[in-house]
Order: C-alpha cells, then sequence, then structure tokens
C-alpha cells in the first residue's frame, strides 16, 4: 500500500525561534535549577542559611524578572514560533511570583 503525498500537507512558513524566546526559557530553567539549590542549601543548615543564600534568593528573583521581560519582548516579535517564549514566561512568571511569596512571607 503506497501512501500518497498531496502537496498542501507540506507547509513552508517563515516563522522561526527567537533568540530572546531560547533566552527565557534557559534563564527560567537556571532560576528554577537555583532555587532547589538555595533550598537544599538552606535546609542542610537548618533554615539558617545566611546572608550569601539571601543574596542569592534575590539575584534569582531580579533573574525570573529578566527573563519575563525578554520572553514579553519575543511575544511582540513577528512571524515566530511561540514555544520558547511561552515556556520562558511561564517559568520565569511562576518563579517571580513564588519567590516574592517567599520573601513576603519571611518579613
Amino acid at each position: 500500500m503506497r501512501l500518497k503525498r498531496n502537496r498542501e500537507m507540506i507547509h513552508f512558513s517563515g516563522r522561526r525561534h527567537t533568540k530572546l524566546g531560547i533566552c527565557s526559557m534557559i534563564i527560567g530553567i537556571v532560576s528554577v535549577l537555583g532555587l532547589v539549590t538555595v533550598s537544599i542549601l538552606s535546609g542542610l543548615d537548618r533554615g539558617q542559611g545566611g546572608f550569601l543564600v539571601g543574596v542569592a534568593g534575590i539575584g534569582l528573583f531580579a533573574l525570573s524578572v529578566f527573563g519575563f521581560v525578554l520572553s514579553y519582548k519575543a511575544f511582540k516579535k513577528k512571524d515566530i514560533f511561540y514555544r520558547f517564549p511561552m515556556i520562558g514566561a511561564i517559568l520565569n512568571g511562576l518563579m517571580t511570583i513564588l519567590l516574592l511569596v517567599i520573601y513576603i512571607l519571611g518579613i
């Protein structure tokens, strides 16, 4: 049995992956891994992580906000694939909210 190929099945488009979207996704992954690392370090010290763990957490918060801004800029471009900017926006948005809640509860 031979399958027929239809010319309408093949679609070539001018869309591409943006560098901003890929960078945003990478920043989101780094932010998630950083939170896991900071949490483990703080847990090993029984909640007394100290100044460096707090600074690392604030740095992760700033990094996730920056990643969210990059994904927002990537969404503004035309003729792109939305996979990487969407993953970056979700990861960075969740990390921003989570880190903000952690710091509000810590006050």
